[in-house]
């Protein structure tokens, strides 16, 4: 499956399709494509593309950074992993009334898409949240956080044996991998089968626990991680890191960065584009002038034609927030808001009076009352 393909166009609908549209696209897709129906090797291509499709965009938080990131975009951030995470194939195809023969929802993964669900017995992944400014989201940044996690111990290497020690059976679970637990209810004898902790299903142990870890393979550390922030990010998006987080015998799970916009004290900020007042002096809205005004890169001057009102707009084409998926900037919208003096000079004030009795010798001349 290609990560960057268009999962509307997979599906045959339009970008703004209702959930119901999408489900019933699948669903018709699903059923064609069934490997029960058809066991060719191009429809189980096709019949994982359809799946990665409605798994993101059947889920509305999926699909609202789909729609943020792009196909290119989202396929950098999002494992095939992430995309199946909380996708419930037995159920989903029940609820459809698609006949799955019998197979389970994570072996139906494995089959399809040649792996497993995670392990068991794989580390966390970690949520962290990063606060950043609205020019650091405009143009893009890098920023280095420091993330407290299980890293993968260096004198075992992970294996959580003490360097030189030599293999055994694990002793918990007699080499099988599995510790079975056995309890008595009233409606009878109840057996659970669970994956040996101690040996993390291997079935093997050591001899000595490595002395640095305990045995464990990982380590509690701090340590600081440089993250790309591309520009155009939205509140809440969040940039996966893979295997940045806690180490695990079954692999090391992934560090999740948040984002999170911090409040402008100037611009506020719609789409793309951002917004900002401008104080226009009165004599410079009757007359026409220019005004500086700021922007994400520093003051510019901007012309004010003669007769300008208050609340106008302007527009500074390109001074917004660089897109997110490429094509350019957003704009920056200036409102004008024209001051006017709370105390006036005897001249000003003589002049302003003036103005206001040439501008009724004009109604008067012209027959207006």
């Amino acid at each position: 499956m290609t990560m960057a393909e268009d999962y509307y166009s997979i599906l045959g609908v339009s970008k703004d399709a209702s959930a119901d549209e999408i489900k019933r696209a699948y669903r018709n897709l699903a059923l064609q494509l069934h490997p029960d129906r058809n066991p060719s090797k191009e429809a189980g291509e096709k019949f994982r593309e359809v799946n990665a499709a409605y798994a993101v965009l059947s889920d509305p938080e999926k699909r609202k950074q789909y729609d943020a990131y792009g196909p290119a975009g989202f396929s950098q951030h999002y494992s095939e992993e992430d995309i199946f995470r909380g996708f419930n194939f037995e159920q989903i195809f029940r609820d459809m009334g698609i006949n799955i023969g019998g197979m389970g929802g994570e072996e139906m993964f494995g089959s399809l898409f040649g792996q497993g669900m995670r392990s068991s017995n794989a580390g966390q992944s970690i949520l962290y949240r990063i606060d950043l400014t609205l020019e650091q989201i405009a143009k893009g940044a890098q920023q280095e956080i420091s993330v407290k996690h299980v890293r993968r111990c260096d004198r075992c290497e992970g294996s959580g044996a003490e360097p030189g020690s030599k293999v055994v059976k694990c002793p918990e679970c007699s080499g099988r991998g599995q510790v079975v637990t056995v309890t008595t209810t009233i409606l009878g004898r109840m057996q659970t089968v669970t994956t040996c902790g101690r040996c993390g299903g291997k079935g093997r142990s050591y001899e000595k626990r490595c002395r640095a870890c305990n045995g464990k393979g990982g380590v509690v550390a701090t340590e600081k991680v440089t993250v790309t922030i591309p520009a155009g990010v939205n509140e809440g998006m969040r940039l996966r890191l893979g295997g940045m987080g806690d180490f695990g015998p079954g692999g090391s799970g992934d560090l999740y960065v948040e984002v999170h916009e911090l409040r402008h004290s100037t611009f506020t900020r719609e789409g793309y584009d951002i917004h900002a007042e401008v104080k226009v002096p009165f004599y410079t809205a009757i007359l026409g002038g220019s005004v500086s005004v700021p922007t994400l890169d520093g003051q510019r001057e901007i012309t004010i034609g003669e007769g300008t009102q208050q609340g106008k707009t302007i527009v500074i084409r390109g001074a917004g927030i660089t897109k997110l998926r490429g094509g350019g900037s957003g704009d920056e919208i200036v409102t004008v808001n024209i001051e006017i003096p709370r105390s006036l000079s005897q001249q000003q004030r003589e002049l302003i009076e003036r103005f206001r009795e040439s501008g009724q010798e004009g109604k008067r001349r012209f027959g207006v009352f």
